[in-house]
This record gives structure tokens, sequence and C-alpha cells, in this order.
């Protein structure tokens, strides 16, 4: 296998680079191939930095685009080594052709890219001396307005015109004819056809696309709805106001025959690549989705088998509210004269000692004010069962926030508990099994009670979405609790860092936001990253699994006190 004519290129402003090179030969022996990545990443960077203006095609024929692009890499490549001169050894060592050579039309492209860029090059045909010249003339004006790129329309074009005049040379073949320097880009990132839409090119990948919902009548819905079965990703979705019954006397409506679960419309949030240090913007998609519903006795019974450890937490939580009105001392701005100070201000003034100004009080009503979201890890390895045990990961899950619930319920403190899990990045899966808005009452312990495991783990959209709904809560403090079985994973993600580093950004997104994040994993292993993520006062591994119905509601007790 060989990696000939793989090019870069850079659509919708990303760079796409090979995702291996071979060693290239070099004007003074091979090119490894790390010298190569960095050579094509440098030239594509060039051009995003520099060509900020499409370039018009129209009234073009292929050989003119081909020289009109050919200066537009002569000209973004000068305007980078003016500033990192160490980049023109590093292109020039890939250019290897022979001054001689002259067989097709690809041999004249390359012999002009050299000479365009290589200062040293003594090629002194009529037809590259011109170019040469040409190029000369018009260096000042690049130099002084680097983002002005009709130069290089203008010299492509009338280089184009004397080829012919001045070589005799072949014709130009655009499939055969690929300039050879292998670090260069097809050049399709600047090229304006009839019907490009720039404001749209800026926008593509930083604008979500955006659904349409109309709200239709029975006969546009009947008379003109072009697809009765698209997916939830189509573009515009019809509303019909009632129920559809297609044959009545089946008595079934069109939504319980074909019809799935609503979902909310799509939110995309940005996802931190470590290795090129930047957020790849709209790049994950979270779609909330009704939670299954269970059978609410099953919580009732978790609340009566642990009904001692219930009273317990109602205990703690208790002793943690703030009971009354405090008073508090020694201010110098304050609502009532405090007596005792004052007449020790009284006595060391008249003992010549300089007295304490601190002799005022005020009366301070305390109060709890914290909000909490429990955001549960609901991939398939929960339904493992937990060594010398008879239940699953996601059984003892639903007990401890059974258990958990419950006591908040008693105390009064608004709470949510919420569960995720993913299935590659287009559809990261929500649940909202007790939101703050919402009572702890039979329907939110049915949710409870039917939640599954099932999938992936990623967990920085899932973070990133919860930290959204807990910054609509008014409390003076929030707590974002994780609880997880194992670190950020996904089908569609090799690098085992990826997912680290990202949900490490929406850990701290979310401290700058307001939001304190812990994390209580049930991974053994988890030591080995979980502190890069959370912080290392931010996390606790429970090393046995059976004892998180009781751990979850002390560790909060612990966090909120």
């Amino acid at each position: 296998e060989t990696r000939e004519g793989y090019r870069p290129f850079i659509e919708d402003h990303f760079i796409h680079l090979p995702d291996a090179y071979d060693a290239a030969p070099g004007r003074q022996g091979s090119v490894v191939p790390t010298e190569l990545y960095r050579a094509a990443a440098a030239h594509a960077a060039a051009h995003m930095v520099y060509t900020r203006q499409p370039m018009p095609a129209d009234g073009l024929n292929a050989w003119q685009m081909a020289l009109v692009a050919l200066v537009e890499d002569a000209r973004v490549e000068a305007l980078a080594c003016a500033r990192f001169p160490g980049l023109r050894d590093l292109w020039a060592s890939l250019h290897t052709v022979d001054e001689a050579q002259a067989t097709t039309a690809r041999d004249w492209l390359d012999r002009l890219a050299r000479a365009l860029l290589d200062p040293a090059c003594t090629d002194a045909h009529p037809w590259v001396a011109q170019g040469r010249a040409l190029w000369a003339q018009a260096l000042p004006r690049v130099l002084a307005h680097p983002h002005d790129n009709a130069v290089s329309w203008e010299l492509g074009v009338a280089l184009a015109h004397s080829y012919r005049e001045l070589t005799q040379g072949p014709t130009y073949q655009p499939r055969a004819d690929v300039p050879t320097a292998p670090y260069r880009d097809d050049n399709r990132y600047f090229w304006a056809f009839d019907g490009f839409d720039a404001e749209r090119a800026i926008a593509a990948g930083y604008e979500p696309p955006r659904q349409v919902r109309k709200h239709v009548n029975l006969m546009e819905f009947v008379n003109e709805l072009d697809v009765e079965t698209a997916g939830d990703d189509a573009e515009e979705v019809w509303v019909l106001g009632t129920e559809l019954f297609p044959y009545e006397d089946l008595g079934v409506s069109y939504n319980d025959a074909e019809g799935k679960p609503p979902v909310a419309p799509p939110v995309h949030y940005a996802e931190w690549d470590h290795m090129i240090q930047l957020e790849r913007p709209a790049w994950a998609t979270v779609q909330e989705r009704h939670p299954p519903l269970g059978d609410p006795a099953a919580i009732d019974a978790i609340l009566a088998e642990h009904k001692r450890l219930t009273s317990r937490m109602k205990y703690l939580l208790d002793a943690m509210q703030p009971q009354g009105v405090q008073r508090l001392r020694k201010l110098e701005d304050g609502d009532d004269l405090d007596l005792n100070a004052a007449l020790q201000a009284v006595v060391d003034q008249r003992m010549g000692r300089q007295p304490d100004p601190r002799v005022m009080m005020r009366n301070v009503r305390k109060t709890r004010d914290i909000s909490v979201l429990v955001l549960l890890d609901l991939s398939h390895s929960t339904n493992d069962v937990v060594a010398n045990h008879q239940h699953t990961v996601l059984e003892l899950t639903r007990q401890a926030c059974a258990l958990l619930a419950d006591a908040l319920d008693k105390v009064g403190d608004p709470f949510a508990i919420h569960g995720f899990c993913s299935d590659g990045r287009h559809d990261v899966s929500y649940w909202r099994f007790k939101d703050f808005a919402q009572p702890y009452d039979a329907l939110a312990k049915a949710r409870l009670a039917g939640m599954t495991g099932q999938l992936s783990t990623r967990m920085g959209a899932a973070v990133r979405h919860a930290t959204s709904a807990l910054r609509q809560q008014k409390s003076a403090k929030k707590l974002l609790l994780v609880v997880t079985d194992g670190e950020p994973a996904d089908v569609d993600v090799r690098d085992p860092q990826y997912l680290r580093a990202d949900t490490r950004k929406a850990v701290e997104e979310a401290q700058r936001q307001g939001v304190q994040t812990y994390c209580m994993s049930l991974d053994p292993r988890a030591d080995q990253y979980v502190s890069r993520i959370f912080g290392v006062r931010n996390y606790l591994v429970v090393d046995k699994v059976e004892r998180l119905p009781e751990r979850l509601p002390v560790l909060y007790a612990g966090l909120t006190r």
C-alpha cells in the first residue's frame, strides 16, 4: 500500500491531513514523515490566516485556475516566511523538480512553484523568468496588504496567457498534471463558484442546524406531506394537532403504529481536542429523551429495606440545617450597638489605650441555600454484577439515588437526578428522572425504577448539559455530583486521553460558571485518571461498590455541610 496522491485539504475551516505519511524525496535526501506533517500543517495554516476572501473562479478555464492557485500558494508562503523564516528551507526541500524537466504541464507548474519560493533557484527559462520577475514586482504589494489575494488572480491569468507562446509546452490535463509538492493542499478552500454563500461557509461547523417544526391542519398534512416516516433529524417536521387514524376500523393511530417516543430538540456542545488544543465547535449532540417507566413500588421497597439508613440520613441533614437568627458581633457598621463592646471601648479610652472601633452588631437570618444535581453514568457496564454480590452496579445506583432523594425531599433541598449514555458524538442520550421543578412523587419514582444501562460514556457533553440546567437555579451554591463506574469512553473515539481531556475541560467550565463538581467513582482503577479530571479534592473512589447506597447520602451531607 502506498499513500501516493494523498493530499491535505481544508474544509469548513478545519485542516484535514492524511492519517500517515511515508518518507518523501527531498533535495538533500529523503524527508521524514514528521517533517512532512509540519510542512503540510504550516502551509494549510498559512492559507487559513492569509486567504480571507474567496477567489472568483467564474470565467477561468482549468489551466488558469491551476496557475492562480499556484501563485496563491506562493503568496501565503511568502507571508508565512516573513514571520517564520525557517519555513522557507522546510518547504523548499520538498520541491525536487529538475530545471530541465519539460515533459508535461505538471513539470512546468513544479518549476514555476520552486522559482517563486526559493530565491536560490536558477531556472533561466523565459516563462519561469517572467513569473519570477512578475512575482518580484508584486512582492512589496503582497507584504503590505497580506489579506489581498487579487494579486494571485492577476499574475496567474497573465502567466496562463504567456505559457503557450513561451514554452510551446503540452496541454494541461487536470487529472494527471497535479503539482508534486506533497505538502500542498488541493486549494478547494478558497475557490468561489456560482451559488457560493460566504457567510454560510464561515459559519459552517459553528452554527448547528435548526429544525423547523410547523403546525398544520389535517388537509395540509394529508395533501402536501412529502415523507410520513422522516427521522428526528429532518430539516422540517409537520405537527398535527390531533391524532391521525388512517384506518378507523382498526382504532390504531399513526403515532401508535409508526411513531417513536418524542425527543426534545437536539442541543449541540463544543468538545475539546487535546491534540490540537482547540475546541471543536458544535461537535457533540445531546438528545433529551423521555425515561422509561418502571414500578414505583420498587423504590418504596428500597426505602423500607434501608429504613434505618434513611432515618440516619434525615438526622444528619436536619442537624446541618441552620436554625433561626445568628448574631454577628464586632462590626464597625451594624444595626444595633453591642453594649459589651461599647463598655470595653470606654474602659480602654479612660485607661489611655486605643479603643476597638468595632462596637456594632447585626442579626443575620441563616438559611440553607443549595441546589444539587446528581448525574448518573448509565452505560452498558452498569449492568455488570458486583463481585461477591447479588446486585448489579445499576441496581446499587438506583438504591443510592432512592435513599438520597428521599432524604433530600424531607429536608427540602432543591435537587434533580439525571442520567446519560452515548452512541457516538451525534447521539448523547440524556434523561431527566427527577427535575428541580418536579415533585418527588410516584412518577419520579417510576422513572428511577425504569432506568437501564446501555451504550457508552461521553461524559463531557453530559456535564455541560447538566451545568446548563444547574445554572438556571437561583441558589447560592450549586453542586453537580457525578456517579460513574468507569472512565469516559465512546465508540467513535480511539484515543483514551481525548474524552478525559474534554471532561476535564467541561469541569473547568462548570467551575468558572459557579458550579461545584464532585465525582463518586465505582471504578477501582479510577485513581489513575479521576483526579486529573475533577481535581485532587473533588472525587471519591468507592472500593466496595455494595456500600454505594450508604456512601452516597453521607457524601452529600459532607459536601453541603
